[in-house]
């Protein structure tokens, strides 16, 4: 008992993310436009995280989770208000779009990779590449608010599981595990939805 009391004070920080994220996949599960807000606060909590363990790709997506939490924000409002509705319906991505993302994503990764020539200390580049690279995708795709963007999280948040137990970041690493999993049901729920509301 006293080891986990140690612990978890700690890594206050750690413990402090895992309840916003938390917060924020519930959020992103329900299709909740608030999921923005709290999207910019997380990415403030995950960096020095991310910095501590030695996992770039993770940092440099936080850093951009910030910047596309409040587009992505903007853009449900925007888009909702434009459309009469108080929110953005749920879409399936467009084919084309599709095949243009997945030809750029597979040319980016064997670059991202190398990058680790330069950073001896990068922890798992293959797994913090994968992460980063699936990222960039899903955040530009919940913001178009596409349903695919779950399958990105389900790659994601496996890589982010793999590159966190390296880190021995375990309660970083039980966030991603509940993502992973969660990202499961978020796609099958936002499919209800998207038929609900084309019905």
């Amino acid at each position: 008992m006293d080891f986990l009391l140690s612990y978890l004070s700690s890594h206050s920080l750690e413990l402090v993310t895992v309840f916003v994220s938390l917060l924020w996949l519930y959020l992103e599960y329900k299709a909740s436009i608030w999921l923005w807000p709290v999207g910019i606060i997380l990415p403030i909590l995950w960096i020095p995280i991310a910095w501590k363990a030695h996992l770039y790709g993770m940092l440099s997506i936080n850093i951009y989770y910030l910047i596309t939490s409040i587009w992505g924000w903007i853009a449900w409002l925007r888009r909702g208000s434009q459309a009469g509705e108080e929110e953005v319906p749920i879409t399936d991505i467009p084919r084309k779009t599709l095949l243009y993302t997945l030809l750029i994503t597979f040319a980016l990764y064997y670059p991202l990779i190398r990058l680790s020539v330069y950073l001896p200390e990068w922890r798992i580049p293959w797994a913090d590449a994968l992460l980063t690279l699936s990222s960039v995708i899903g955040m530009i795709w919940m913001a178009r608010k596409w349903r695919q963007h779950w399958l990105c999280w389900i790659v994601a948040n496996a890589a982010g599981v793999i590159s966190l137990l390296s880190a021995q970041d375990y309660l970083s690493t039980f966030v991603y595990a509940v993502n992973f999993v969660t990202a499961f049901f978020g796609f099958y729920k936002w499919t209800r939805l998207m038929k609900r509301d084309q019905a």
